[in-house]
């Protein structure tokens, strides 16, 4: 069932059907496995069905639907070696990104994170939980963009996307917010230059155990699959 979400102005109908359907994508308000339907989407838009197949293309390349010749396109599938696999990857990037720094990082930037860190630790069981996980995403992000390699921040903003559903039940958890505190931790020590450690907090930080990630995915799966309250 097609719902309606609010999506950002775009210039051509391709990208007014990118930013839709990667929302419902990234949501799963359509369930794992589920066909997407051309003409239904295209109705749905006001738009023909050209652009919506240019836009699903362009999100299975991003992972986030899948395509079978003469099935046509369907949602992705929630897996919890897939999930894990994307953990470990989004690890080594960051990982990656502060060992490359060469100290000292932009005092201004250091102290905006230190800010982020502070009121998302302030906002826990007080905001919600996708303005949390939107602060989360951008602390990390701008934490890799401090190496200036803006390949590496590209590919994490595409799998922050493959795993944000599963993110934000695991934020459900009150027991999370212990991991907001690392935040502070890693900003310390690289306003101290101490890159090594800065390093391996950010690779503990991230690091979820494969027991982690089965369990985040069930619930995921449990809310996908709950029958409807009406």
């Amino acid at each position: 069932m097609l719902v309606n979400i609010p999506i950002p102005v775009a210039v051509t109908n391709a990208e007014r059907a990118y930013e839709y359907l990667r929302r419902v994508a990234i949501d799963f308000n359509i369930r794992p496995g589920e066909r997407l339907n051309e003409g239904e989407i295209a109705r749905h838009l006001n738009m023909s069905r050209a652009p919506v197949r240019e836009a699903m293309n362009r999100l299975v390349s991003e992972g986030l639907l899948t395509a079978v010749p003469n099935l046509g396109f369907s949602c992705r599938r929630l897996s919890a070696s897939e999930i894990l696999a994307l953990y470990e990857v989004r690890g080594d990037l960051e990982a990656a990104a502060v060992a490359s720094l060469v100290p000292p990082a932009p005092p201004q930037v250091l102290a905006d994170l230190g800010q982020l860190s502070r009121s998302m630790r302030a906002g826990f069981g007080v905001e919600s939980l996708d303005a949390l996980l939107d602060w989360d995403e951008e602390f990390h992000l701008r934490l890799a963009a401090l190496a200036g390699n803006e390949e590496r921040v590209g590919i994490l903003k595409h799998i922050n996307a493959r795993i944000r559903f599963v993110r934000r039940i695991n934020l459900e958890d009150p027991a999370r917010v212990s991991s907001l505190d690392e935040h502070l931790q890693i900003v310390a020590a690289l306003e101290a230059g101490d890159i090594p450690g800065a390093t391996l907090l950010v690779r503990r930080h991230l690091t979820l155990i494969a027991a982690e990630v089965a369990a985040a995915v069930n619930q995921s799966l449990a809310r996908i699959y709950a029958p409807t309250v009406t």
